[in-house]
Order: C-alpha cells, then sequence, then structure tokens
C-alpha cells in the first residue's frame, strides 16, 4: 500500500468503513448514470432509472462492492480466488461470479420489489433466457463483461483516490450521504409508492 493511502487509512475502521461506502454511492451514482445514457441511446428519450428520488442505483454499488471484498480484483485477487492456481483459471473464475453475483443480485432485487413493493424496476421478459423477466442470459453476460472491465481498469483508480481523501472528511461525506439516503429510502418505500 502506498504510504499516502496508509497514512489516511490510520483512523481506524470506522473512517476506513466510511470511505468505502463513499466508494459505494459513488459506484451507484455511476450505475445511475449508466441506465439514464443508456435508455437515451435505445430509446431516445431521458428516463430516470433509479426508485430513489436521489440519483443512485445501489444495486451496482452493492453488487461491484460484493465482487470487492469476494474476490478482489482481476489483478489483485482475494478471497476465494486466492486458492486457485494459474493466471487462466483464476480469470475464468473471476468472470463466473462476475456473471453470477450482479444476476442474483438482479433476480433478488427483481422479485423483492415485483412481490413485496409491486414495483416493477426492469423486465427482460422477450429476451432470450429470460426467468420471470428478472434476469436473462444476454444481460448477465453484459454485467460481467463490464464488471471485469471496470474491476480492472476503473476500480483500483477509483479505490485509491477515496483512500485519499482525508478521514475526517470522508466521515462527514458519508454520514451526510447515509442520513440523505437513509430519509430517501424511507420516502421512496413508504411515502412515494
Amino acid at each position: 500500500m502506498e504510504r499516502g493511502v496508509k497514512r489516511q487509512n490510520e483512523g481506524g475502521m470506522y473512517a476506513l468503513s466510511a470511505k468505502y461506502f463513499l466508494l459505494f454511492m459513488l459506484i451507484s451514482f455511476f450505475g445511475w448514470g449508466f441506465e439514464v445514457l443508456l435508455m437515451r441511446v435505445l430509446y431516445g428519450e431521458w428516463f430516470d432509472r433509479g426508485w430513489m428520488q436521489l440519483p443512485f442505483c445501489p444495486i451496482y454499488g452493492s453488487s461491484v462492492m460484493a465482487i470487492y471484498f469476494l474476490l478482489g480484483t482481476p489483478d489483485e485477487p482475494r478471497g476465494i480466488l486466492r486458492g486457485i492456481t494459474g493466471r487462466t483459471k483464476c480469470i475464468l473464475a473471476y468472470l463466473f461470479f462476475a456473471f453470477l453475483i450482479p444476476t442474483l443480485a438482479e433476480l433478488i432485487v427483481g422479485a423483492f420489489f415485483d412481490e413485496v413493493m409491486h414495483r416493477e424496476l426492469w423486465t427482460y421478459v422477450g429476451l432470450p433466457f429470460s426467468f420471470r423477466g428478472y434476469i436473462s442470459l444476454p444481460v448477465s453476460l453484459g454485467w460481467m463483461g463490464l464488471i471485469f472491465v471496470f474491476m480492472k481498469w476503473l476500480f483500483p483508480f477509483l479505490r485509491k483516490a477515496i483512500l485519499r481523501i482525508p478521514n475526517g472528511v470522508a466521515t462527514l461525506l458519508a454520514s451526510v450521504l447515509l442520513l440523505v439516503s437513509v430519509a430517501d429510502v424511507y420516502y421512496s418505500f413508504f411515502v412515494n409508492r
């Protein structure tokens, strides 16, 4: 670990947790932006793709952070990938989990919103190998590729940048974002149904 990054992380677990929360929120924002731009390209219109009022799609942040904590990055494997010998086997395992984790996230989140909240956030009905419209093989393969590229080339840069934020600033930003997000989730789930 670089000296500057290490020095910034000496504030303990709370400050480090705040920084990872900021990274989660940044990725959730990027996910929201990706969805909005994708809809613009595909349908020629601007659609707010999030279920929250704020511009975040937490399924992106959750999936990417789960992959990071369970697997690391393609260049720095960790967790369950450490026991795999050989670069090719490790990359194939990484791709498998980059396929599996967001697919499970889409299945669980899609079913939850559909069955519990009675809101359809997306549908893959009509796409090949679709299951109840929540997941589809071509979409899952797309997520696998996007996650691999993101984790290989962009995530390490973002992580390093976030870890360089002074502890006090990171803690304040994370606290404000957490409070605003909790209020937004409450409003989105219970008030603005």
